[in-house]
């Protein structure tokens, strides 16, 4: 008779397969319980939660030659022409429109400077004698076409001094306004520089030198 029908004659259950395999029951291959080293460092590098970014995420990277600042407090320098000044200085249209070239832009004193060539004193030029010319040459054409031509050369050279000058005068006259009110400026800020300066004596005299 075979062990199993004897055994459900009988009421007895069967007893449990043993497990043949050469490990115990409560172990595990080494295999699957240690990962590997590639496993560790997956594991280390991914997040624990995924909707939170990993630390390395989170810092900003830098940039390769970027140079971060040593203090950030310190201001950045100022460009002396961007530096505006309150100046109560409004020229006359009609001044203005014999300071520019026709066809051009209107003269802004408040922005064109001028070379130091052009800033020279000129010398003073004599009138030169005049010359008597004969009737007779004076009724050559020629004579009459080299005339034209020197007195629109003289005309042009007039008329480019004089703008030359109206301009240097309005910018002279602004420029005697800028430094009234820098010079108030400058007044104001000695005044408050002492009040500063008795501030940090007494309190220097009280607790120490800083």
């Amino acid at each position: 008779m075979d062990l199993e029908e004897f055994l459900s004659e009988n009421g007895i259950p069967p007893s449990p397969q043993h497990d043949h395999s050469p490990h115990p029951p409560g172990l595990q291959p080494a295999s699957s319980a240690a990962p590997s080293v590639m496993d560790l460092s997956s594991r280390a590098s991914a997040p624990i939660h995924p909707g939170i970014p990993s630390p390395n995420c989170m810092q900003s990277p830098v940039r390769p030659g970027q140079l971060l600042p040593a203090n950030r407090n310190t201001p950045s320098p100022i460009d002396p022409d961007t530096i505006q000044v309150p100046v109560g200085y409004e020229p006359d249209p009609a001044d203005l429109v014999l300071s520019s070239i026709p066809g051009q832009e209107m003269f802004d004193p408040r922005k064109h400077k001028f070379s130091e060539e052009e800033l020279k004193p000129q010398p003073m030029i004599k009138k030169a004698r005049k010359v008597f010319i004969p009737d007779d040459l004076k009724q050559d054409d020629k004579y009459w076409a080299r005339r034209r031509k020197n007195n629109m050369a003289a005309k042009r050279s007039r008329d480019a001094r004089r703008l030359k000058e109206n301009q240097i005068a309005i910018r002279a006259s602004f420029l005697e306004k800028e430094n009234s009110a820098l010079r108030q400026e400058v007044a104001d800020l000695r005044k408050e520089l002492g009040k500063c300066k008795n501030i940090l004596a007494k309190y220097e005299a009280r607790h120490g030198p800083l």
